[in-house]
């Protein structure tokens, strides 16, 4: 366990007035390392010069943005603490679903019915709700309602989430406040109204970004968001423009609430996200990191000015995002294929019926997940454990495909490079039956996704993260850290109970 040297002196045994969390999707510690020369003084610098450094949080493998964002406020896996992903596979529709769906609540400002009932545990907005007797003051605001909702939790007063379709500041009737502030955004500067006229352009002459191809250099982006666009709402979410708004309405909450201005300490929770777009070149990745720093830096000169300067806790972490498009290997020679799963699922069948008769046995997939008919397998007096077994011996022989393990491998930690870890970010709720890995450079195509996330594969790298606030001494650990500590850390850090899903130590002198 990594050892982060803080200091808790008499001074900072007085709480925090204000605890603000920050989620960034795709944040990588390479990229703020070659970017800090350009960085302003108030926002990634204040970060580096004053609060305690992560350089590699470590989620371990098969984690997307909402499962680590999951783990982050809960300090517990996804297998204790319910969420493998944004969404998942309910076998009883045969249909993917958001993996909040709860049909007993309404939207508000969206037609989607959500809440944090899926979330088994208790998050760091949870027990600062508990220990503060309900007096806190708890938002969270993202781009997705995924991330949104987590970070609030169960107690929270309320998560707010761009709407897809309509670009409206959306919630769900679980939570009970809607502040006026974000009422008045929807209705008097409304996103739809002012989408398309905004665009995004270098924030600097383009061929001044560092480390940029010669013959990318001189290229000038110029994104517009057409009404014409169904999607324009998702391809602004993949901008830094939608961290700006994220920003703004988080310092509209700031300024317009009491919040940090009592004894009690408040929590404002805020997702950006800097993952790169599909065809997004190196020059746009940058110029989205030093648009963030400038966010940053309006966000923390609001803290301040709410909690006074120092006096809040800060906790930046960076979680996986989606990896840049594919690269076009053929070109290069590199060997590269496409896994098409309506083959594999077809040639799968008909082995099946061919070995134990007439029926349809893979009842769906999803997301490298094979789905069995166990009902099926159970009215023929077959065993599940062999029959799944069977089937992962059939799919290790198609092409392309580099490993293949049953559930039953998952939960007897014999599965992938790192069983334990693969073990813990499994829910086996809503696992399938066997789970495949294609090669490195293969494309998995018809797979039963949207045509948003068909081709979003997550990274596996590590993400930074930072933990600034009174006490805390600046201190940067280059070494990795299991991401299921940082809740315990952060709870010491605020003077609270620890997430009751934590299972390990915070992360100490």
């Amino acid at each position: 366990m990594a050892v982060l040297l803080t200091t808790f002196n008499a001074a900072a045994q007085l709480r925090s007035p204000l605890v603000v969390g920050i989620v960034v999707e795709g944040l990588s510690d390479e990229y703020i390392e070659v970017l800090s020369p350009y960085f302003g003084e108030g926002g990634f610098k204040r970060l580096m010069n004053s609060a305690a450094t992560l350089s590699h949080v470590d989620y371990g493998p098969g984690i997307d943005a909402a499962a680590a964002t999951a783990i982050v406020y809960s300090g517990a896996s996804p297998s204790v603490n319910g969420i493998s992903g944004a969404m998942i596979y309910d076998q009883s529709v045969g249909q993917p679903r958001h993996v909040l769906f709860d049909s007993s609540k309404i939207g508000n400002f969206t037609d989607e019915t959500l809440s944090p009932s899926a979330l088994s545990v208790s998050t760091l907005a949870d027990e600062l709700k508990i220990n503060t007797d309900g007096s806190a003051i708890i938002f969270s605001i993202a781009p997705s309602s995924h991330q949104a909702i987590i970070a609030a939790g169960h107690a929270g007063n309320g998560a707010f989430w761009l709407n897809d379709r309509t670009g409206a500041w959306a919630t769900t009737t679980y939570y009970k406040e809607v502040p006026r502030v974000l009422t008045e955004r929807n209705y008097r500067r409304p996103l739809s109204a002012r989408l398309d006229t905004m665009k995004w352009e270098p924030l600097v002459v383009s061929g001044r970004y560092p480390h940029v191809a010669a013959n990318d250099a001189g290229r000038r982006f110029r994104h517009t968001f057409s009404r014409k666009d169904p999607d324009r709402y998702y391809a602004y979410k993949a901008t830094p423009l939608c961290n700006a708004e994220v920003t703004d309405l988080g310092i509209d909450f700031l300024t317009s609430m009491p919040m940090g201005s009592d004894s009690e300490p408040d929590m404002l929770n805020l997702t950006y996200n800097v993952s790169p777009a599909a065809e997004a070149t190196p020059a746009e990745i940058m110029d989205t990191y030093l648009r963030l720093d400038n966010d940053l830096e309006r966000l923390f000169n609001t803290i301040d000015r709410a909690a006074g300067r120092g006096n809040a806790t800060v906790f930046l972490v960076g979680v996986p995002g989606v990896e840049a498009g594919l690269t076009d290997y053929k070109k290069w020679q590199i060997p590269t294929g496409q896994y098409s799963v309506r083959k594999a699922m077809s040639l799968l069948n008909i082995y099946l019926i061919a070995v134990h008769g007439n029926g349809d046995w893979v009842s769906g997939y999803y997301k490298r997940h094979f789905y069995l008919n166990r009902k099926l397998i159970k009215d023929r007096g077959l065993d599940l454990g062999d029959f799944r077994a069977e089937v992962a011996d059939f799919l290790i022989r198609m092409s392309g495909v580099s490993g293949v393990y049953t559930i039953d491998d998952v939960i007897a930690a014999r599965a992938g490079e790192n069983p334990q870890a693969t073990k813990r970010n499994m829910s086996v709720t809503y696992s399938g039956d066997v789970i495949i890995e294609v090669n490195p450079g293969w494309e998995i195509i018809d797979d039963g996704t949207s045509s948003h996330d068909s081709q979003q594969r997550y990274s596996a790298v590590d993400c930074p993260a930072f933990i600034m606030g009174p006490g805390i001494t600046p201190v940067k650990i280059n070494h990795s850290v299991d991401a299921r500590a940082i809740a315990p850390t952060v709870a010491r850090a605020i003077h609270i109970r620890s997430p009751n899903g934590a299972v390990l130590p915070r992360i100490s002198m």
